[in-house]
């Protein structure tokens, strides 16, 4: 299967619009259940979100819905899972301009 540049492009948007909205969702999901004293979502749930690329989302559901912004602990392990994910995209980008197919 050959496809385009812009095919991958697409591929690549549309697969991190969908992790970001997981992000959100999870984020407005655990929320919810915070303030109805519920069962809530694990943080590693919402650190893998923020791992495979949903971080953005992440960042903004969190400051949108006011929730997790104060928890230092959770805060600095968001930030190091959005560092290890910046970390991969730039080792990726590298990898594919310094090794061409």
């Amino acid at each position: 299967m050959n496809l385009t540049a812009d095919e991958i492009a697409l591929l690549i948007a549309v697969g991190l619009a969908v992790v970001n909205l997981g992000s959100v969702v999870a984020i407005w999901w655990d929320k919810r259940r915070a303030t109805k004293g519920q069962w809530r979502v694990k943080e590693e749930t919402l650190l893998v979100w923020a791992l495979v690329g949903g971080w953005p989302g992440g960042i903004w559901a969190m400051r949108r819905f006011r929730h997790k912004t104060s928890k230092k602990s959770f805060i600095a392990k968001y930030v190091l899972a959005v560092l290890l994910n910046l970390a991969i995209l730039v080792a990726i980008v590298f990898a594919v301009f310094a090794y061409p197919i």
